[in-house]
Parts: C-alpha cells; sequence; structure tokens
C-alpha cells in the first residue's frame, strides 16, 4: 500500500490540493494542504487550460511547500453538467473453487462496462449497486460467498471525452500522473456520509461555486447521479446585479450578512456594500439582500427536487439531504430546505476519520477530504485482500481505448 496520497480538488472557485500519509485503514495524517482561486473554469469545467494549469500548479505548489515532499501522483475530482450516469448490468462465472474473489469483483465490473457510448464519452466509474451470486440477489460485499455465476446491477458514470482530457492534461503538465478520476458527489459522500444514512437513503447535495452536484445513496451504494448546472456564483451574480454591485463586493455581502431566510432579518436592519458609479457605499436594507438570496436558493432547491423525483426514488430517502460544499454554509439554506422537501436536512462537514486538521473540516473541504477517504479504502481493500486494486487507473483506460483505435 503506498504510503503517500494526493488529492486534487478543480472546482469552480477554488482548487485544493492534500497530501496526506495513510496510518490506517481510519487514519491519515494530513501533511500538507494548498489552495488558490480557480481561473479559467466554469460550471466546472475547464474553458481557459492555461488559467486552469496556473490555478492547479499554484495549489500544488503551496501543498508540497507545506509537506515539504513533491508529489508524483494524484487523485483528481470531475464534476461538471457532462457527467451522466446510466445503469448497467454484468455477469461472469465464478471462478476457481467456485468461491468469488476479488478477481471476480473486478471481471463482473468490466463485464457492466459493455455500454453504447457515443464516440465523445467515455467511462469514468464503473459503481455496484448491489451484486448476486447465482439466485441470491442484493448483496453488498460477495467476496468468500459460494456459488457459479456472479452478476452485478452496477451505475456506469460517463463523462464527456473533451472535458475529461481538458483536466488531464491541465494537471499532467505538472508532472502529475493521475492515480484516478473520482467523482466529486461520490467523494462527496465519502466524506460527510454516517454508514446508517447510506443504508437507509440519502442524498447529498454538494452547492459548489459553479455546480451542485447531488448523488443518491440507498442500501450503501450510489443509485443516482446528477451535477446541475447552478451553483453559489449565482447566488452572488443576483446580488450583483440586483445591487448594482462588484461581483467580489457581492460575494462578500453574501459571507458576512447574506441570509436564504428573508423571513428571519428584521426590515430595520441595514448594511453598506459598494457599489457602481459612487465613491462611498451605499446604505442597503439587509432584508432586500435575504429576499434577493431566497428567490435564488427556492429555485435551486426546486431544481434538486425535480431531479430527486425524476429519479424514481424519491420514497427512498428517509435520511433525508445532507447539504455540503462553501455555499451550504449560507445562513437559512438548511431551514429553507428543510420547509420546501419536507425532508431531515443536516450541513455535512468531514468527518469519522483520525489525522485531519481543524481548516479541513468544513463543507467546502468536503470533496478534496472525500477523495482521501476514497483511496485509504481502495487500497486497503487491496491489502487486505493480498490483490492488486481492482480499478485500473485512469490513464490504463484511456490506452487501452486508444490501442482498439490503431489497426492491428
Amino acid at each position: 500500500m503506498a504510503d503517500i496520497i494526493c488529492a486534487i480538488d478543480v472546482g469552480t472557485t477554488k482548487v485544493t490540493t492534500i497530501i496526506a500519509e495513510v496510518i490506517d485503514a481510519d487514519t491519515l495524517h494530513v501533511l500538507g494542504f494548498g489552495s488558490a482561486p480557480s481561473d479559467g473554469m466554469t460550471k466546472g469545467v475547464v474553458t481557459n487550460v492555461a488559467a486552469a494549469t496556473a490555478a492547479i500548479g499554484q495549489a500544488i505548489e503551496e501543498a508540497e511547500h507545506a509537506a515539504d515532499r513533491s508529489i508524483g501522483r494524484a487523485y483528481v475530482g470531475i464534476a461538471g453538467s457532462h457527467i451522466d450516469a446510466q445503469p448497467s448490468r454484468g455477469a461472469v462465472p465464478i471462478g476457481r473453487n467456485r468461491v468469488v474473489t476479488p478477481d471476480d469483483v473486478a471481471r463482473v465490473k468490466e463485464a457492466a462496462r459493455a455500454v453504447a457510448l457515443p464516440h465523445n464519452r467515455e467511462i469514468i466509474h464503473v459503481v455496484a449497486r448491489s451484486f448476486a451470486v447465482d439466485e441470491q440477489e442484493d448483496l453488498q460485499d460477495p467476496l468468500g460467498m459460494h456459488g457459479f455465476r456472479l452478476s452485478v446491477d452496477a451505475q456506469v458514470v460517463t463523462g464527456a471525452t473533451g472535458a475529461v482530457r481538458n483536466l488531464l492534461s491541465c494537471v499532467q503538465t505538472h508532472g502529475i500522473e493521475i492515480e484516478e478520476l473520482v467523482l466529486e458527489p461520490l467523494a462527496s459522500g465519502e466524506a460527510v456520509l454516517t454508514d446508517a444514512e447510506r443504508d437507509m437513503g440519502v442524498v447529498v447535495v454538494d452547492i459548489g461555486g459553479g455546480t451542485t452536484d447531488v448523488a443518491m445513496f440507498i442500501k450503501g451504494s450510489l443509485w443516482h447521479t446528477v451535477v446541475l448546472d447552478v451553483g453559489g456564483q449565482h447566488l452572488t451574480h443576483d446580488l450583483a446585479v440586483g445591487l448594482g454591485a462588484p461581483f467580489e463586493a457581492a460575494e462578500q455581502l453574501k459571507i458576512r450578512y447574506g441570509s436564504a431566510m428573508a423571513d428571519r432579518i428584521a426590515p430595520d436592519q441595514e448594511v453598506n456594500v459598494e457599489v457602481f458609479g459612487e465613491s462611498e457605499p451605499r446604505v442597503v436594507s439587509r432584508l432586500l439582500v435575504a429576499e434577493i438570496l431566497e428567490a435564488r436558493a427556492e429555485e435551486m432547491i426546486n431544481l434538486i427536487l425535480r431531479e430527486i423525483k425524476r429519479s424514481g426514488y424519491d420514497g427512498l430517502i428517509p435520511a433525508g439531504l445532507v447539504l455540503t460544499g462553501g455555499t451550504a454554509r449560507l445562513a437559512g439554506l438548511r431551514d429553507l430546505a428543510r420547509q420546501m422537501t419536507h425532508l431531515p436536512v443536516r450541513i455535512g462537514a468531514p468527518a469519522g476519520f483520525a489525522g485531519l486538521p481543524d481548516e479541513l473540516r468544513t463543507p467546502d473541504n468536503a470533496t478534496g477530504v472525500g477523495m482521501l477517504r476514497w483511496a485509504l479504502k481502495g487500497q486497503w481493500v487491496a491489502v487486505e485482500h493480498g490483490d492488486r486494486r481492482q480499478q485500473s487507473s485512469f490513464m490504463e483506460r484511456i490506452m487501452r481505448w486508444l490501442q482498439n483505435l490503431l489497426p492491428d
């Protein structure tokens, strides 16, 4: 098992790099982390390769300096509205001794990859929902079971080839090999969910700057995921337009005085805000600020609700919603979501394992920390079963794809 793992979260507003040492199956020691404002990113995808590459490099350099070591491999988060997921099934005969081994699990996941895709899309993950051994269905872990046939019910997560390659290029320019691309809502779920929530049925809602990642976990596994083209920047934009203020001034106003529940703000409360065309700050009603934010927050929650209902699993999430990401910290957002969904809602921050500094135990670091846990689980499972990691690196999959294009 590798002693050092690195996670790079490339968001619309921020790039974070975390370098950690593996202590045991539940413990990491964070050696260093770095953060830089994002550039060249729009709604979770690269729109300017040079600018995005520079921002990623700044976060990597800061983390390497803090950790006093350089990195050569990393897990990299991916999101954006180009992400899609579709159900798939795979089945294989169980190998020698008729006992399910890690190799059988790898083969059945590979079988589930056999889905028809357009030429401009590629597979990022095959996530098992459940397994079956012969007639025994709904198994979460089939290892060690006796039988003749292993099958899997899976979600195949795909991304637009152009968006994937652009992100890869930005990271690889710094001499970093991609250990694995990790779907960001999957990573966030690793960081903020309890086992009980996963088993009962829960929705992770990761509200970033440019996108909102929605992931439904039922019976311990991912059942549905989607990325919505709306995030915290849209709240800030509405404030900037509504008040005639520069974007940065509107962002600070949102953070310091914003609320998603206007009825909790006294009508006589006022705040100062920098506006265009005036040399002095303008005094505005804090209630007006809240009304602008509440209108957009209601729209966001309605989009999330619509997606939950579209999945067909809206009756299977008694554990409700877990809000994470930087925008989850907006005052009143949790209560507004509770009021609109009639479900339990809580704010999720990274928790559940030792060795994490307080600076990373915040909702806006859920994805980066979750990638560490994703990597930790994968590496530890491989060691426990005396087998190589079952999920091949993303670059290996790309090489296989390229080889298939070459003439014999």
